[in-house]
């Protein structure tokens, strides 16, 4: 018994030492295709006269390549034992990149030999051989298709985006049409049939269902307890995130949407209008049908619940001009935009008192400050985002925002606030955009910014004015998430 232990230990450790040597494989594997595409120059420009000094080079430039390129396959050979890849793929990728090698030492014989006629039909076919074996490795790291993702259609001399096209959101299929692009996108370079990273395929229903060397990664109706959704929120840093660091990340539309079809049961034959679709998924689909889905803005909103609003406040506010709309469907938060007003007063300020824990988002562009509504506007302690640009507020006046624990969107373009009267907001701990384009403030003071506000993103400029009400939806994300879809008209 303690011989097999023993002999198991050497195995595994033979196996760390192995794996550990083909992780260099992505690092060795391009000083062959340089050097040799460099000797194939060489070997061109040397025709001419004025170039023919350079054949003293080739010898040697080969000799590198063939060298390089055996050093690549070795270490080739050491990741291909990890069995993560398509055994066909691997075979080939495999036999073309020793043929690189043995090639390229051929090649460094016949010009040792001076046989130009040869040396030269050598040099096109190991150019030929080196593209094969270099896409077939791309193949194998990136998936399939990597060089023609999203310009595989060709019509009228121009290459066109082959990416699905939803005309009607409501009868697209929630698998094939929504949720497959997005494990496409941004899972199949890992997980397909050409590479299976930790043994999980995404590519089809049965790989999904059937999981990783880890299990399951789908529960039916629990996105929080499935490890696909949970590697998806985990830090970036962290090595069991998905994606993986440096790969082109999931979106907050795409996470929820994932999210939304987990917890709806993971269906792979459903449409769209046959599940339940509350808070931002209808407008996401709507964005996504028009082909807009990069403009949908996410922002969190308070976890708590919140009673309904005063309904005589609102159509109080209602008319006085103000626009009221619920963020979503069987939500009480609420979303207020003042925008065809310029002056408030008393009872405006009274009737943003009557419904200070509903309102989330509050636009008053152009409004003319005074303290008192500076004070309404601090009651709300549900505010997440506040839009007021083009104001006349003062720094004392805004310093009476600093109990909006909860924003994380502000707005203060062309105003006259500050960079002392806005590092005063120090109670502001989840603000995370900050508009400030035409203010006294400049990029020379984001290091004092990001004292105050560690995690703001900073805009000092290019602002553009936000849609009127009337071209806006709000809806309300699952737990935390908000989602704002500006429609074109």
């Amino acid at each position: 018994m303690r011989k097999a232990g023993s002999y198991t230990q050497i195995k595994n450790h033979l196996e760390t030492i192995i794996n550990f040597i083909g992780h260099f494989h992505p690092i060795l594997v391009h000083l062959p295709i340089g050097i040799l595409l460099f000797a194939f120059v060489l070997q061109l420009l040397s025709k001419w006269e004025k170039f023919d000094q350079l054949t003293n080079a080739l010898p040697f430039a080969y000799l590198l390549g063939a060298i390089s390129a055996v050093f690549s396959c070795l270490t080739g050979l050491a990741l291909a034992n990890n069995g993560d890849y398509d055994a066909d793929l691997i075979f080939k990728h495999q036999w073309l990149g020793i043929s690189v090698a043995i090639f390229s030492l051929i090649g460094y014989y016949f010009i040792k030999k001076n046989n130009t006629v040869y040396s030269k039909w050598l040099s096109y076919f190991l150019l030929l051989l080196i593209i094969i074996t270099g896409h077939l490795g791309g193949t194998l790291t990136h998936g399939a298709g990597y060089l023609t993702t999203g310009v595989s259609k060709e019509e009228g001399g121009l290459i066109k985006n082959d990416k699905i096209i939803i005309t009607n959101a409501q009868e697209a299929l929630v698998y094939k049409d929504i949720i497959q692009p997005i494990l496409k996108d941004k899972c199949y370079g890992c997980h397909s049939a050409i590479k299976q990273k930790g043994k999980l395929r995404l590519d089809e229903k049965e790989w999904i269902l059937k999981g990783g060397e880890d299990g399951i990664i789908i529960h039916a109706g629990e996105a929080m307890t499935s490890t696909i959704y949970k590697n998806i929120l985990l830090d970036p840093v962290d090595e069991q995130h998905m994606p993986p660091k440096g790969k082109p990340q999931i979106t907050d539309q795409e996470r929820i949407l994932l999210e939304w079809w987990i917890n709806t049961g993971a269906s792979f034959d459903k449409k769209v209008k046959e599940l339940p679709q509350t808070n931002s998924i209808p407008n996401i689909l709507l964005a996504l049908q028009n082909n807009d889905v990069n403009k949908v803005e996410v922002l969190s909103i308070p976890e708590k619940e919140v009673a309904p609003a005063d309904e005589k406040a609102i159509n109080g506010l209602k008319n006085k001009g103000v626009t009221i709309v619920n963020v979503a469907l069987n939500s009480n938060y609420l979303n207020a935009n003042f925008i065809t007003l310029s002056h408030t007063s008393d009872t405006i300020h009274d009737l943003i008192g009557d419904i200070k824990e509903n309102l989330v988002w509050i636009k008053m562009p152009g409004m003319q400050f005074t303290d008192a509504l500076s004070e309404a506007i601090a009651t709300c302690s549900s505010l997440t985002k506040l839009s007021i640009n083009n104001t006349n507020i003062t720094d004392l006046q805004l310093s009476k925002l600093n109990s909006l624990n909860e924003l994380q969107y502000l707005n203060i373009v062309n105003t006259k606030v500050t960079l002392a009267g806005l590092l005063k907001l120090t109670n502001l701990k989840k603000l995370n955009q900050l508009y400030l384009g035409q203010t006294s403030i400049t990029a020379n003071d984001l290091n004092k910014l990001k004292s105050v506000f560690p995690n703001v993103k900073v805009d000092f400029g290019n602002y553009q004015i936000e849609k009127l009400i009337t071209d806006t939806q709000l809806v309300k994300a699952p737990e935390k998430f908000s989602v704002k879809v500006t429609e074109k008209k």
